[in-house]
């Protein structure tokens, strides 16, 4: 009898904790129901040769470079609330501003920063001179660059991150998300935790240049440029190495560790996996 009276209280207990965390469910799903959204175009001169920053937490950015003398600017701001009005009241509180410092441009973003089943996210989709130096930053959000010739300096924690038409030093990193670079010619560092990395140089990247790419669960992939000349290091735990370039190998030759030259040995190539195979050519 005792044993039955416990077995009934344990599954009344049940119950209510299955009814209570559906209702936490409930209340917690319906809590930012409401969304908003609104564009916010913004320009300002920014000369060839001269410097963009732009840091966001929630959103893209993309960046293209262009025949032009100015920023031309698109925030896209998207608020969630309980209610609609609430909504519209968090997305006004939200300013996008393009700053002036010296040589450089800023993005600078002002929201509410303690938010209670709220949430505020602000993508950037900007035109720049071909010649910018860029530096940009997201945590939740891809990174989208093209056609720029200067430096690069890229970082995000949740999206991946690609780059075409970049001639300049490269250096790109992100946690969770692929890196794909195409038609690059420079310096490259490229890093990822969870994703694969791919990168391709130009018929016209110069022969000698530094090259690191890093990843952990992800293969990698690279095209080197014509002709190039470096000391490679490449190594893999759980994958193969593979390539068509005519290496001359140093130390022991395996199959998930390759250390050696490519003709006179003058740039740099370091390849690093964990879980991934390594293609290069």
């Amino acid at each position: 009898m005792k044993n039955h009276h416990f077995a009934k209280v344990s599954l009344c207990c049940l119950l209510c904790l299955v009814m209570l965390m559906a209702g936490c469910i409930s209340i917690s799903g319906c809590s930012m129901r409401a969304k908003y959204e609104r564009t916010v175009q913004l320009s300002a001169p920014l000369s060839p040769g001269s410097g963009f920053e732009a840091r966001t937490h929630n959103g893209s950015i993309t960046i293209t470079g262009a025949e032009v003398t100015e920023c031309n600017m698109t925030a896209t701001i998207v608020t969630r609330a309980g209610t609609d009005e609430e909504a519209l009241e968090l997305s006004e509180k939200v300013k996008v501003t393009l700053v002036p410092s010296g040589n450089r441009l800023i993005t600078k973003i002002d929201k509410p920063t303690r938010l209670i089943n709220k949430s505020v996210s602000v993508s950037l989709d900007v035109n720049v001179p071909n010649q910018t130096d860029l530096d940009l930053v997201t945590h939740n959000g891809s990174v989208e660059i093209s056609d720029i010739k200067g430096r690069l300096d890229a970082v995000t924690h949740n999206g991946k991150v690609a780059t075409e038409r970049i001639s300049g030093t490269i250096a790109l990193r992100t946690h969770n998300g692929s890196v794909t670079c195409m038609e690059i010619s420079g310096g490259t560092q490229l890093k990822s935790h969870n994703g694969s990395i791919k990168a391709f140089y130009t018929d016209t990247a110069p022969s000698v240049c530094d090259i690191s790419i890093v990843t952990y669960n992800g293969g990698i992939e690279l095209e080197t440029p014509p002709d190039f000349s470096g000391r490679i290091d490449a190594s893999t735990h759980n994958g193969s190495i593979n390539t068509d370039l005519p290496i001359t190998v140093t130390g022991k030759i395996s199959r998930s560790k390759l250390t050696g030259t490519i003709g006179t040995g003058e740039g740099q190539l370091h390849l690093e996996t964990h879980n991934g195979s390594i293609r290069i050519r």
